[in-house]
């Protein structure tokens, strides 16, 4: 299983920007996280957390595609060294701000800075490998890889993050996450061998036309995915301190990622006959089935084991998304494809923060759980709708 994965590190300059790539992307699962903890910790409401949280997750998802779009002009090393710095600047505001007891308005105004102005990393090490290897089953295999390296990265970031804002301080926890976020994109920017060359201006290949129905019902599966995601972690976060175990976040959420992890790792080594919408549509069947038990757990060892099942659909649901897109879409525009439902899936985790963390303030972090739960059922019913009605007619093979 392993194998296909050894023989991508071996290619030249490939090890290097993966780990990069793994440093950089760090704060996508301690940022959300950190500012929760910290905004929580410093007002007592997870509803005003989640949502100023929610702020930088949006930011993100609004910027990414005119982030891509600067990258295919200009390269990616110009983007990376001002992007990193000025998300670090604004973090280091938002921990002055919240020191300060600054207005919320303030808050979510450094917040949305500081989410924008981070770099998409990740869709950036993608292109890499894709500038490396063309196109085949190599680099399918790659973003497979990557995927596994999001996983890693959301199992060591929650965990340090709730290390450090339980042992030591909030404020360094967020702080942290700038740093590592700022070495990594520095890193990256560094590399300038693997780096695509910019494009200049647009020579026209955007006019070959998309299937949007199809690409729109994928973008919503993709927003249900974020959504869950991040109502999920606003509510595991209090579910443990209502329990009186408040330093278990990180590993909790650790041991969810892990078991996408573990599928990941699978799931890319196979070689899929069953169609790309068959998979979609058992994989978020099967997260609405693992997710239905989380309102009736009531300690720290089943939570974790269940979500651990619930990991198991993620990465596999996530990586079907991405493999409807590339059957689906014409490969003249196949990353701007790709990146609608990166936004999606990055602007559904800013509602379900902020669902959650009203559920959480009113009802309780048990019950509570009903929000990622019925997120996950609308999911499944979503993507039956785009098996059954949204097929586009012609498909591209991208092997």
């Amino acid at each position: 299983m392993l194998k296909p994965y050894v023989h991508l590190m071996r290619r030249p300059g490939a090890r290097a920007f993966f780990v990069a790539g793994i440093v950089g992307r760090m704060p996508i699962s301690m940022l959300g996280l950190g500012i929760v903890i910290l905004i929580e910790n410093q007002t007592g409401s997870y509803g005003l957390a989640g949502a100023i949280s929610g702020v930088a997750v949006v930011a993100g998802a609004l910027t990414g595609p005119i982030q891509g779009r600067l990258v295919d002009r200009f390269g990616q090393r110009l983007l990376l060294l001002v992007g990193t710095v000025l998300c670090t600047v604004a973090l280091a505001g938002l921990l002055v701000a919240v020191r300060a007891d600054a207005p919320t308005w303030a808050l979510y105004a450094i917040s949305f800075v500081a989410g924008g102005t981070r770099p998409q990393v990740g869709s950036f090490v993608r292109a890499r490998w894709t500038h490396l290897l063309g196109r085949g089953r190599a680099l399918q295999t790659a973003f497979a890889l990557e995927a596994v390296g999001d996983e890693v990265v959301f199992i060591v970031g929650p965990v340090l993050v709730a290390a450090l804002a339980t042992q030591v301080s909030p404020y360094l926890a967020l702080g942290t996450a700038g740093v590592l976020g700022l070495a990594g994109g520095l890193w990256l920017a560094a590399l300038r061998a693997s780096d695509p060359p910019g494009r200049g201006k647009s020579n026209g290949a955007e006019k070959a036309p998309l299937p949007w129905l199809s690409l729109l019902l994928l973008s919503i599966i993709a927003l249900g995915l974020g959504a869950t995601l991040g109502s999920a972690e606003v509510v595991t976060v209090a579910f443990t301190e209502e329990v009186g175990q408040p330093g278990m976040s990180g590993v909790v959420l650790a041991v969810w990622a892990l078991g996408s992890l573990f599928a990941g790792l699978w799931y890319g080594s196979v070689h899929w006959k069953a169609p790309v919408e068959r998979r979609l549509l058992i994989g978020t069947i099967a997260l609405a089935i693992t997710l239905a038990p989380l309102p009736w757990v009531n300690n720290i060892f089943v939570l974790g084991a269940v979500l651990f099942g619930a990991g198991l659909t993620i990465a596999p649901t996530m990586v079907a998304v991405t493999a409807c897109v590339e059957e689906w879409v014409p490969p003249q525009r196949l990353t701007e494809a790709i990146t609608w439902t990166v936004t999606g899936l990055l602007l559904g985790v800013a509602p379900g923060n902020a669902a959650a963390g009203h559920a959480v303030d009113v009802w309780g972090a048990s019950t509570a759980y009903w929000v990622p739960v019925t997120i996950g059922i609308s999911c499944a019913l979503i993507a039956s709708a785009s098996v059954t009605f949204a097929r586009p007619r012609t498909r591209f093979a991208h092997n």
